[in-house]
């Protein structure tokens, strides 16, 4: 079926690029003479053109099993890809010339060329070997690579266009079928023959690649990635200054394919990850140049700073290779720790790097340099600008979580560090940044020993955190893990926190409000943290074990967790809470036995164990 339909599409298809490329010819030259009834025409053929590549493209990639697994050359990659490549070709001059005078065909050509090149990246990761072929591979990268590296003047504001280029190299650079296979010898004739075709032609597409990417081709693009497109933009200064929140969210949450910086960062980490040994000397070499050529003192927002932002990104996004070529205690005594010493305002751009580079390169901090990070990571934090703040709340809760942190040497700047999240969580507004924000405290809370004397300004925060957060079930799920490393933290001394706990525990737990579904499994989980700290059976925590029968009625999803609370309650509660509740654990017992598989059961054993245990005693 798949062949007969795709016989019909091509075909049509194809016959539609001559007209399609006659019409915007005409346009282009005899603008004033077309008619609108010959503009609507051509733009329906265009319509019409564009579906037949969409089906295409589908019956390519439905209509046969995946080359990978068949071994199978899927012929209609090896005719249609060319074919595309041709046609993207032909059609891109006129994305400039149209842009003015014919919108809607303009809109139409951005789709059409973007659509063409996906559909590429598509027959490349369904079908790899046939895309590997040389008639398909060759002549696609090289149009993709230099589109990256020499792009015409007119095509640098088709942003869309670019980054499904470096989406495609990407995707070829890490495909996995194009690396030598390292798998074993399989005992069976017929495998061992599939598996030896498969290295062959891995072996053979990777001598293709090899041939793509001569080390000269590789530097010129990793140089450019880094001085072109790493580089900060008149737009993005200005959408930096006008909303710096937003700014610190759309490059650092978004996703790698739809924003251009993002998606070079994306390729040139991979592409140093395949050139390691090449690329290193080269990153530090433009690291250097960057530095030189902008020294710490500088207060204009120049080419030069700009290039020096781009540099430390690209040494950031590399941390574990490049450290192998720079030394991070030199780096950060001779540069980074001087940048932080300029509080001029447009150095607000080198501070948030700094701060991404701090957290990145954590494993290469020594124990004599770490002192000094943590002040700066402090100092990152009480910068002015807002953007460089968040940064700072990553980097730290990096730094905190890592496993050679140390305590020691943090534990002096932990009032101020308080003093700023707090701070903070009252100056930012997005939702964003309030969980990033309550992340740090979370990390804090779960990693600092000493959280006794900071617990009454904890206690009022989370208060009021957690009144502002109504119908933001997202920030009371990381307000409600927060608490609960509150909890731990304060120990057998958890009782000071009860007054803002129990009330956001009763109504987390309770199955008939309107946020059960987002806050069940995190209110547990803190119910289960407040009975193993607890000191003492209070009568709140009495009253609220009932809930549990309604939550086991509901579910058995969170079995585990609540044979923890049944087990806290008859050890912490004792005679008394069996006086009261005996008939609420008979009922969670009888709905548990014969309705839970083995795992689950054998989960409650523990707690008959403790039950026959307290009667005998």
């Amino acid at each position: 079926i798949s062949s007969h339909f795709f016989d019909y599409c091509w075909h049509l298809w194809q016959s539609d690029v001559p007209r399609i490329l006659q019409g915007f010819s005409e346009l282009h030259n005899f603008s004033s003479n077309i008619s609108d009834q010959h503009h609507n025409e051509l733009y329906l053929t265009c319509e019409r053109w564009y579906l037949c590549l969409k089906i295409i493209r589908q019956l390519t990639i439905s209509g046969h099993q995946s080359d990978s697994k068949s071994m199978q050359e899927v012929r209609h990659v090896k005719d249609v890809s060319p074919v595309l490549l041709s046609a993207i070709q032909s059609i891109l001059p006129y994305y400039s010339s149209f842009h003015e005078r014919h919108p809607k065909l303009w809109e139409f050509i951005k789709r059409a060329c973007t659509k063409m090149i996906k559909v590429l990246i598509a027959f490349l990761a369904r079908h790899p070997y046939s895309f590997g072929d040389k008639s398909v591979l060759v002549p696609v990268m090289d149009f993709c690579l230099n589109k990256i590296t020499n792009p015409e003047a007119e095509l640098v504001s088709f942003e869309q266009f670019s980054i499904q280029c470096m989406v495609l190299v990407k995707s070829t650079l890490e495909c996995k079928e194009y690396c030598p296979s390292l798998t074993g010898r399989v005992v069976d004739e017929n495998a061992l023959t599939l598996e030896e075709r498969r290295k062959n032609m891995s072996s053979t597409i990777a001598g293709t690649l090899a041939s793509l990417f001569p080390n000269d081709r590789v530097v010129l693009l990793c140089n450019v990635l880094v001085r072109r497109y790493f580089v900060l933009s008149a737009s993005d200064l200005e959408g930096w200054t006008q909303n710096p929140e937003g700014f610190h969210h759309e490059q650092d949450m978004v996703q790698w394919t739809e924003k251009l910086r993002p998606c070079a960062e994306a390729l040139y980490i991979v592409l140093f990850h395949q050139y390691t040994h090449l690329l290193g000397p080269v990153v530090v070499s433009i690291l250097q140049e960057a530095m030189n050529s902008c020294p710490t003192s500088v207060t204009e927002i120049t080419a030069g700073l700009l290039l020096k932002d781009a540099a430390y990104g690209a040494a950031a996004y590399v941390y574990y290779e490049l450290s192998n070529y720079l030394s991070f205690t030199d780096w950060f005594n001779g540069a980074l720790s001087l940048e932080l010493t300029n509080d001029h305002p447009n150095m607000r751009i080198i501070h948030r790097k700094v701060a991404l580079i701090l957290g990145q390169w954590v494993s290469e901090i020594k124990d004599d340099t770490k002192r000094a990070v943590y002040c700066a990571g402090i100092k990152l934090l009480q910068d002015r600008d807002l953007a460089v703040r968040l940064a700072a709340c990553r980097t730290l809760c990096l730094l905190i979580e890592d496993s050679n942190f140390s305590e020691k040497d943090f534990t002096d700047l932990l009032p101020v560090c308080w003093d700023l999240c707090f701070k903070l969580v009252e100056e930012v507004l997005e939702f964003d940044s309030k969980v990033q924000v309550l992340n740090l405290i979370s990390v804090l809370l779960g990693h600092i020993g000493q959280v006794i004397p900071y617990a009454d300004k904890l206690v009022l925060f989370f208060q009021k955190v957690w009144e502002e957060s109504s119908g933001e079930s997202l920030l009371q799920m990381q307000l409600l893990f927060a608490l609960r490393n509150f909890v731990m933290a304060l120990g057998y001394q958890s009782p000071i926190c009860y007054t803002i706990l129990l009330p956001i525990l009763q109504r987390g737990i309770d199955v008939n409000g309107p946020d059960e579904l987002n806050l069940l499994e995190d209110s547990m989980l803190l119910w289960e943290a407040t009975l193993a700290y607890a000191p003492s059976m209070v009568p709140q925590l009495l009253d609220f074990f009932p809930s549990l029968v309604h939550i086991i009625e509901r579910s058995f999803d969170h079995l585990t967790v609540a044979v923890e609370i049944v087990e806290d309650y008859i050890i912490l509660g004792g005679t008394e809470f069996l006086r009261r509740h005996a008939s609420n654990v008979a009922q969670l017992l009888d709905m548990i036995v014969g309705n839970v598989n083995d795992r689950g059961l054998l989960s409650v054993l523990p707690v008959i164990d403790i039950l026959v245990q307290v009667h005998i005693t």
